[in-house]
């Protein structure tokens, strides 16, 4: 089963949440990039008001590049084979819903979105979109952050050009978890592989064979990205998670608890016993999007 949509959570909790067992045929899936833009999306941190930033976004985008080819079906598949990622020279999605795209392009989480039509919540889209040589050779020779501000900036034109989407930005102030060290410490052992499960070497960006899994109760996996464990660790408390621990690299995680919290530890209390890590209520200031218009796709 490849990556579906899940709503309303950020693209990385929707990747972390699905099977992360898989290469994805050799195309590179957006986890741990994913995963970044979502954190990024809490308050910011840069100062800038959102009118700056609408405008600072409207200059970029008016210098990106776009892609030369693309085509958008209705989905008639199965939603076991939904999914989305980037190739050398363009981007795939299957059987996914725009909730899936929008957050991503906008680096907001998907519950950090309004204003979606009826429509919206009930139709899938395949969408196949290609660039022209020169544009995927320039892409290739950038930096992999340039490389992913790009292709997100790519992604909103697509939106633009093809669903006619207008938006602007809001703030709210929503409860939230900071997530810090508990007393002891941490609890994971720092595992750094230079291969992935399959023996193919880790590179940034490119979704590697692993035995990662979240679902209700657990989470575990090894040489996770802390970044993935966090977006895992937002998907299954119902809010964002603000890094406070300074942790970095990879870890091997086996983390259990009662879903129910009923009869075993709950989250919070299996989190401290088990990783060594602590969730800790507060108010943050979360950056949102607002959908003004949207419309169906315009004709291939």
């Amino acid at each position: 089963m490849m990556w579906g949509a899940w709503e309303p959570e950020c693209v990385g909790e929707r990747l972390a949440k699905r099977s992360a067992g898989r290469r994805g045929m050799g195309r590179s899936i957006r986890v741990v990039v994913a995963a970044t833009v979502c954190m990024l999306a809490i308050g910011q941190g840069s100062g800038q008001s959102n009118a700056t930033r609408s405008q600072a976004e409207a200059g970029a985008a008016a210098h990106t590049p776009t892609y030369e080819v693309v085509v958008i079906r209705r989905s008639k598949g199965d939603s076991d084979s939904a999914g989305y990622g980037d190739t050398p020279d363009g981007f795939w999605m299957r059987n996914l819903k725009l909730s899936a795209l929008v957050p991503d392009a906008y680096g907001v989480r998907g519950d950090a979105v309004s204003g979606w039509p009826g429509w919206a919540g009930s139709m899938s889209f395949d969408i196949e979109a290609k660039m022209d040589m020169e544009t995927a050779e320039a892409l290739g020779k950038l930096p992999k952050q340039q490389q992913d501000e790009q292709r997100q900036l790519m992604l909103r034109s697509l939106l633009v050009d093809r669903f006619k989407v207008k938006v602007h930005r809001a703030t709210e102030i929503r409860t939230t978890y900071e997530l810090i060290l508990a007393k002891g410490g941490v609890r994971m052992k720092e595992d750094n592989a230079k291969t992935d499960r399959d023996g193919n070497p880790w590179q940034e960006g490119v979704q590697p064979a692993t035995d990662w899994q979240s679902s209700d109760g657990k989470i575990s996996g090894h040489a996770m990205p802390f970044p993935m464990l966090i977006n895992m660790l937002q998907g299954n408390a119902g809010s964002i998670v603000v890094d406070h621990t300074g942790l970095t690299g990879r870890y091997d995680v086996a983390l259990q608890w009662d879903a129910s919290d009923t009869t075993g530890p709950s989250l919070s209390t299996a989190l401290e016993e088990q990783l060594g890590l602590r969730l800790k209520q507060t108010k943050t200031t979360v950056d949102t999007v607002v959908i003004d218009h949207l419309e169906m796709p315009s004709a291939n």
